[in-house]
């Protein structure tokens, strides 16, 4: 196992598509130091180092570095769908529903009162031809 692994690890698990951390938040996922060649931007950019690969294998890359801030950026789509997203995201779709539902349901029984309320009027016109 990769000592960057925990880092790979916590960058799959993610939700969002960037991640922007510190040094000593990255430190903390991987339960080591960095060495001191991390504090230069180009032990960050790259494709072919060991811990470069850690976090491209699982489409991430490294955007910025500076500061003693890492930014990473998701390059994949990501898919996973946070429970709480889906849930509100599958809510806000029946509501849809039953907005279209509603919205029909007006129409129609608009419709139909203007219907009833032509017949009523042609029933007075002819009502009224029929006294004259």
């Amino acid at each position: 196992m990769s000592k960057y692994a925990p880092l790979s690890d916590h960058l799959a698990e993610r939700v969002d598509d960037q991640w922007r951390a510190s040094f000593a938040e990255i430190e903390m996922v991987l339960g080591a130091s960095l060495p001191k060649a991390a504090r230069q931007p180009a032990w960050w950019i790259g494709t072919d180092k060991s811990h470069q690969k850690s976090w491209l294998d699982h489409g991430w890359r490294v955007s910025a570095v500076g500061e003693g801030m890492v930014s990473f950026k998701r390059t994949v789509a990501h898919e996973v769908q946070p429970p709480a997203l889906k849930a509100a995201s599958e809510t806000a779709s029946a509501q849809v529903h039953v907005r279209q539902a509603a919205g029909v349901a007006a129409l129609v029984g608009g419709a139909i009162a203007l219907v009833a309320g032509l017949g009523v009027l042609a029933a007075k016109v002819i009502g009224a031809r029929k006294s004259v």
